[in-house]
């Protein structure tokens, strides 16, 4: 048992053989296969115990932050604190040792890791919320990918509209191929969802998303950026056609239109909601935390150092502080509730078996396009209250500013674009397309 912040508040934790990546890539070792782990003592796990757990090594964790911006990776230390803490199992189910915490309590748990660093946040969102859709798949998949001991997040992945990788259809199972950009967190995972483009019998393509061994890819050294330099969002590549079998492979219909390949897990208000809406909603909750993070340091830093070109001794006596900061907070305040009456509407449908429309779905972009606007604004206006000495590698205040501006370029965040589309479904017009309405267009 680990020595970590949440022995401290709650009753434990268990421990899992800790995956060697790197040895695996070099050796294309195969896997083992794998029986589902039993139930532990997650369910204990809530939100306010894994978030004041990561509040209490945040300190130790913010000190890795330079050193994994160099490397453009997590280090295995933080990697093992959010482990231990439960932070990689909150969208797992129950029965396989998840917590299976609601989405407004995941919100709270990503903004406390996003906190610590913007590539800390991603990282954990993004793998993370890619274990829920597993629980979709056939039941043999979720015990390979659930049942793997691991320490660490399970699952990464890249889909677009597009792919982008290629696929053919081929006795049980599928041949896959191609290269895929962007692949978060791709490092620290034992398996990685790659979408891929097939025809069908009618010559039409169609996207999959098939679950491969990441161990079965080369993640190219590629991710050379301006932020969220730790995030490890490598371009991953088939260098050879690779066979997946058919269950751990779904249709992206079938996914989108919340088609299962096997029984929900029961009890479990997670498992209800629409999947993409969860993704989507959740992707809001790094940049809020970064911007809470940034909030915290200015305020720690107000009464320890002056103005220069001012007679201002204390930044905490001047009024332009004062403007600044109930500026900035009003802006996350704002953001955070927000993201918040979204997540508590999109629970509430779930429990309600409501069905999601276009016009929820896109309101729910846009409230994230803006939340990410509003709290990157906020960044920026403690950045230029905090001084030269912010410019500095090692000071947190530059690192959530630049990792605020990334986000803002994300396709998902890009505020014009889901302002538009939300506008469009307020004025009754066709939607832009996406993963739902070419289901829906399949279907007609």
């Amino acid at each position: 048992m680990r020595t970590n912040a949440l022995s401290r508040v709650t009753q434990s934790v268990d421990s899992h053989t800790i995956g060697d990546y790197d040895s695996r890539q070099s050796r294309r070792e195969p896997m083992a296969s794998v029986v589902p782990i039993a139930s532990r003592a997650s369910a204990n796990l809530t939100a306010d115990r894994i978030v004041a757990a990561i509040e209490a090594v945040t300190p130790k964790l913010q000190q890795n932050a330079l050193a994994e911006e160099k490397a453009g990776r997590l280090s295995q230390q933080t990697i093992e604190e959010l482990d231990a803490i439960g932070v990689f199992r909150i969208s797992l189910p129950l029965e396989y040792g998840g917590s299976a915490l609601s989405t407004e309590d995941q919100r709270r748990v990503f903004a406390a890791v996003g906190a610590i660093a913007g590539s800390t946040g991603w990282v954990s969102w993004v793998t993370t919320t890619h274990g829920r859709w597993i629980a979709m798949y056939p039941k043999a998949a979720q015990d390979e990918i659930y049942g793997l001991p691991w320490v660490g997040p399970r699952i990464s992945g890249v889909l677009s509209p597009h792919g982008p990788g290629r696929a053919r259809r081929v006795d049980g199972g599928y041949m896959i191929s191609g290269r895929w950009p962007f692949a978060s967190g791709c490092r620290h995972t034992a398996w990685i969802v790659l979408g891929s483009m097939v025809a069908g019998p009618d010559g039409k393509l169609d996207m999959i998303a098939p679950v491969v061994r990441t161990a079965d890819l080369t993640v190219l050294d590629d991710w050379a950026v301006s932020g969220m330099k730790g995030s490890g969002s490598n371009t991953v590549e088939l260098t050879d056609e690779l066979f997946v079998p058919e269950h751990r492979v779904m249709s992206m219909k079938d996914l989108s239109a919340g088609r299962w390949a096997s029984e929900p897990p029961a009890g479990q208000v997670l498992f209800r909601n629409n999947f993409l809406d969860y993704t989507s909603i959740l992707s809001g909750s790094t940049p809020l935390g970064m911007a809470k993070g940034a909030l915290n340091y200015f305020r720690e830093r107000m009464d320890g150092r002056g103005i220069m070109g001012t007679d201002y001794k204390v930044q905490a006596e001047a009024p332009i502080a004062h403007f600044q900061l109930a500026e900035a907070t009003a802006k996350i305040e704002a953001a955070e509730r927000l993201l918040s009456a979204d997540c508590v509407e999109l629970d509430r449908r779930a429990v309600a078996g409501e069905e999601t429309d276009d016009l929820f779905q896109t309101k729910l972009k846009f409230d994230v396009a803006l939340s990410v606007r509003q709290c990157c604004e906020a960044i920026e206006t403690l950045h230029r209250a905090s001084g030269a000495s912010t410019v500095h590698e090692a000071n947190p205040m530059q690192r959530y500013a630049r990792d605020a501006r990334v986000a803002t370029v994300h396709a998902h965040f890009n505020y014009e674009t889901c302002a538009e589309n939300y506008g469009r479904a307020l004025a009754g017009k066709p939607l832009f397309g996406n993963f739902n309405a070419l289901e829906k267009k399949a279907a007609a």
